[in-house]
Parts: structure tokens; sequence; C-alpha cells
């Protein structure tokens, strides 16, 4: 449930943001792999981890949570930087950090509200 709940938000988010005709088909399309990977690389970690999170200090968690979402929307511009020939390059701007910066605050809310959920389960369960 949590995790409907943090993908919708998410897309409530990227929608505002982007404020196109088509930002709900885009989301739908893009937001949903991209949310996918981030809940792979960011939160089954969580999970894994399970009551060795409780001990770990709440602003580390949400920091690494975040870098984490950063990393899930490197991953294109990591992976085609690869195979780009030598002598093509990637135009970088101020402009594309708001994309990480986006990401970085999402995965870092998604992180944070996991860690609210498990503080308040029960130990045991």
């Amino acid at each position: 449930m949590a995790l409907g709940a943090i993908w919708l938000i998410s897309g409530t988010a990227f929608c505002i943001i982007v404020k196109g005709p088509s930002a709900v088909s885009a989301w739908c399309i893009w937001g949903s792999a991209f949310f996918a990977l981030g809940w792979f690389f960011v939160e089954l970690p969580l999970v894994a981890l399970g009551e060795w999170v409780r001990r770990v200090p709440f602003l580390i968690l949400v920091l690494a949570g975040g870098l984490g979402g950063t990393l899930v929307m490197a991953l294109p511009t990591i992976i085609f930087g690869f195979y780009l020939p030598p002598g093509g390059h990637w135009k970088h701007s101020f402009d594309d950090l708001k994309w990480y910066g986006i990401a970085f605050a999402i995965a870092a809310a998604t992180t944070g509200l996991y860690y609210e959920f498990l503080i308040h389960v029960p130990e045991g369960n």
C-alpha cells in the first residue's frame, strides 16, 4: 500500500512540475519504469536490512535514499555515455540538475516514509 501511495505522490509531483499536456502519459510510460528502478535500488535494500535500519540515524537514511534516487535518474546518462562515439559529447547545463534534484527529493521522502512505517511496526513482525 505504501508503494502505491508513493507512486501516486511521485506522479502528482512530476505532473505539477512538468505542467505539460502529456505529463500524465509521460509519467505512466517513463515514470513507472524509473519508479520501479528506484524501488529496486533504494527501498529493497531498506527492507533487506530489516532491524538494522532502526539503529541508523534518520538523516543518514534519508540522504542515502536521496542519493540512490539521483543515481537512478543518472543511469541513462551513465549507460549511454559509454556508447557515445569518442567525438560525441553530452551537453549539460544547470537546468539538467533540476531532474536530479527532483529525484533526490522524491527518493529521500520515500525513504523517510518507509523508515517511519518501519518504526511504527511492532518488533517481531
